[in-house]
């Protein structure tokens, strides 16, 4: 990976418009966070080649940027804008998706202004013919876009947009029944309610919220409390500096349908957690999982979020009974202080 990096930082330079798309989309497709040599050569590739790139590659940039959670330096990011404004006529239904989510996950993540070309995006939307049949992740990605828009952006923010005719009845379908159909339990869901049975705290798996918008891991009905289980691609790794606590900040987490070609800001069901790594490896949370925060935190009174790694900690890996049993015990303590902390008797 640092030879990769340094390759990055050395050719960067000589990058074309494709290269600098190309390689800006992998970084955020991996969840690997550039360090600061490539990062400098990746932002002036994007300044010196965005008059060169089509459609496609501004819309993966402002994508991966997003991605990330990282937003572009002042004269990368009004190059982008101004490459919108040039070809959003011209963009087909993924690029349409991949900018307006970037766009809106940066206002409400990030505090970044929505640009002037934000309503025109909307508006070259609602001139596309989509159908659930062939455009299930457009649909998906654009009622996750609308809900930002509508429930997280207010005040001197607030920006009108054109509303599709097929955002509130195809898009919402696609939505709700991703919701409701991706609800994969891991390892380390089934071992948090396990400890939950046995601090004698009820609760219920794969919760849907009252709107059916998100479907959170567990939901403790008599608190009106979440609790989030965040596996890796919640996180993205890598970068320079390091979160002070490994948990990149923010709020905690639950799960909705999935924006920008992806579930939750992360992955859905997430995976087994084999690859156990210490906590002295840079991890930021995700935009996304940030985002999905605010969304659950209007809809219950508390959020409880459960890193993977934290979790991955507590395991002895001798496997012995003794350790089993040492590792439950921990776990039961750690689980009783994160519900002590929203105000859980246990």
């Amino acid at each position: 990976w640092a030879a990769l990096e340094a390759a990055v930082a050395r050719v960067g330079p000589k990058m074309n418009a494709q290269n600098a798309a190309n390689c800006i989309w992998s970084y955020a497709t991996l969840g690997r966070m550039p360090g600061a040599e490539a990062w400098a050569a990746l932002e002036a590739a994007v300044t010196r080649v965005n008059k060169d790139m089509i459609p496609q590659a501004v819309a993966n940039v402002i994508w991966g940027y997003a991605t990330l959670g990282r937003e572009p330096g002042t004269v990368a990011w009004a190059a982008l804008q101004a490459g919108v404004t040039r070809m959003g006529k011209d963009m087909n239904p993924h690029d349409v998706a991949s900018v307006t989510w970037g766009f809106i996950l940066f206002a409400v993540g990030r505090g970044v202004p929505l640009p002037s070309c934000y309503p025109s995006i909307w508006q070259v939307a609602c001139t596309l013919n989509v159908s659930a049949a062939k455009d299930l992740k457009f649909l998906q990605t654009m009622f996750h876009a609308h809900l930002m828009h509508t429930e997280l952006v207010s005040g001197n923010d607030a920006v009108e947009i054109p509303v599709p005719t097929w955002l509130m009845h195809e898009g919402r379908d696609v939505w709700v029944r991703s919701v409701r159909d991706d609800t994969s339990v891991s390892r380390n869901h089934r071992e948090v309610s396990a400890v939950l049975h046995a601090l004698n705290v009820r609760h219920d798996v794969e919760h849907l919220t009252e709107d059916k918008y998100f479907s959170v891991d567990l939901y403790l009905p008599d608190h009106d409390i979440v609790i989030e289980v965040d596996g890796p691609t919640h996180y993205i790794r890598g970068g320079d500096t390091p979160d002070t606590d490994g948990t990149g900040g923010g709020g905690d987490g639950g799960n909705g349908g999935g924006g920008g070609y992806g579930k939750n800001g992360g992955n859905g069901g997430e995976e087994e957690e084999g690859e156990a790594k210490t906590r002295t490896e840079v991890r930021r949370r995700t935009l996304q999982t940030e985002v999905r925060d605010l969304f659950l935190a209007r809809r219950h009174r508390a959020v409880v979020t459960v890193p993977w790694f934290e979790l991955a900690e507590l395991e002895d890996l001798s496997g012995s009974a003794a350790a089993q049993q040492h590792d439950f015990d921990k776990r039961k303590e750690y689980i009783a202080n994160k519900l002590r902390a929203v105000g859980v008797k246990v």
